[in-house]
């Protein structure tokens, strides 16, 4: 009797640790949930019904595990609708509040960041023009890591995703033909989409980039805004197909949309 009595408090720290555990894979799951049954009202009709794809929670885990690899870089997550945007750190007053992109379902705003002074963010925009900055407060997001980056060569129709310096993929690309190409620079990944129709011309995922094409300020309803996505016509790889976007194969794009987190740098290589 002594020696149960003894073990009791282990078995009932071992049972709220059970609990506690139990409680936290329900609420994980529970945002899941939500989160797929999100809509949009101005998605384009091609697209069909669609449901957001958040991997935030895996960035966070990939953060702890990787966030001393070289080529680590930080985003910068909005905890609210609308985010300031500022002209200089300091600055008492906005020159603008961006909300969530128009196609996004509503995903919460992501900022690749290239610096900070104090409380405040050196921030890259996924907003026109390409290549646009700016300052936010560091109190209005939350800060995660990732050392994946991806880099598409326009030239050779090749994408490559390295994590640190080891290559993790490497496929070829459709990518926008001459009188639409596909802008270079530096972008990073803002959203993902999943068409409902696993045959749609996105293909089975749609990631949407800051980048935005320099010939096209409208198109399919949105103000020609790059993506990297799948394809119903894997014919076109390796080859000028595209009104700008960057598409990959099903089955590769299905890989990376369980790979990369939002933010991640993507670098188009002219």
């Amino acid at each position: 009797m002594r020696a149960a009595a003894r073990r009791s408090p282990r078995l009932r720290r071992a049972a709220l640790v059970a609990a506690g555990i139990a409680t936290l894979l329900m609420c994980s799951s529970a945002g899941l949930v939500l989160g797929s049954l999100w809509r949009s009202p101005s998605l384009p009709a091609r697209l069909g019904t669609t449901a957001p794809f958040h991997p935030h929670v895996r960035a966070a885990a990939h953060a702890l595990q990787h966030r001393r690899h070289p080529g680590t870089v930080r985003v910068a997550r909005a905890l609210s609708e609308r985010v300031p945007l500022y002209r200089h750190p300091g600055a008492t007053h906005p020159y603008r509040r961006l909300s969530p992109l128009p196609f996004s379902y509503g995903t919460p705003l992501v900022f690749l960041v290239e610096g900070r002074r104090g409380r405040w963010l050196h921030v890259s925009l996924p907003v026109r023009p390409n290549h646009s900055e700016a300052w936010i407060k560091a109190s209005g997001v939350s800060l995660s890591s990732t050392d994946l980056r991806v880099d598409v060569y326009l030239r050779r129709h090749r994408l490559t995703v390295h994590t640190g310096h080891h290559l993790v993929l490497r496929a070829p690309v459709g990518v926008g033909r001459a009188v639409t190409p596909t802008p270079g620079g530096r972008y990073f990944i803002t959203y993902l989409l999943r068409p409902s129709e696993t045959q749609s011309v996105f293909g089975r995922y749609a990631f949407g980039l800051s980048a935005y094409s320099n010939v096209l300020t409208s198109f399919a309803g949105g103000d020609g805004e790059i993506g990297l996505h799948g394809t119903n016509d894997p014919s076109g790889l390796g080859t000028d197909v595209s009104h700008g976007c960057i598409r990959v194969s099903n089955r590769v794009i299905t890989r990376l949309a369980h790979l990369l987190p939002l933010g991640t740098p993507v670098v188009i290589h002219r």
